[in-house]
């Protein structure tokens, strides 16, 4: 079964350096995203990592099964929620990657929100 897991809320101060953490397990190849909400407006991408394009984007290696975002400098406008989706991917014969079409396994519950 595939699942994710990451942090509850999280306290910064101005300026500091935070990271926020996205584990999950997953049975096939996985397509992991992380999402921005911040207040009164819509969810907005902020990342798309699969096997293929996996750059360990802040520091995360989607190998490791850990995909961390991590935002320096924080400023009071990056108060938000923040969440990390696992969607499923299928390797076809030809070697092409495709989305699955059943879309997101799980959207995580608690997201890490910086606050002053």
């Amino acid at each position: 079964s595939n699942s994710v897991k990451q942090m509850g809320q999280i306290t910064v101060s101005e300026g500091a350096s935070v990271t926020m953490n996205g584990t999950y397990t997953s049975t096939g190849y996985p397509t992991l995203f992380w999402y921005v909400q911040y207040p009164s407006k819509p969810l907005q991408l902020l990342q798309r990592e699969t096997m293929e394009n996996s750059k360990n984007f802040g520091g995360g290696n989607i190998k490791d099964k850990n995909s961390p975002i991590v935002k320096y400098s924080v400023q009071v406008s990056d108060s938000a929620m923040y969440y990390c989706l696992l969607g499923d991917t299928v390797l076809k014969a030809q070697r092409e990657l495709y989305k699955n079409l059943k879309g997101p396994e799980e959207v995580c519950s608690e997201a890490g929100k910086p606050r002053l």
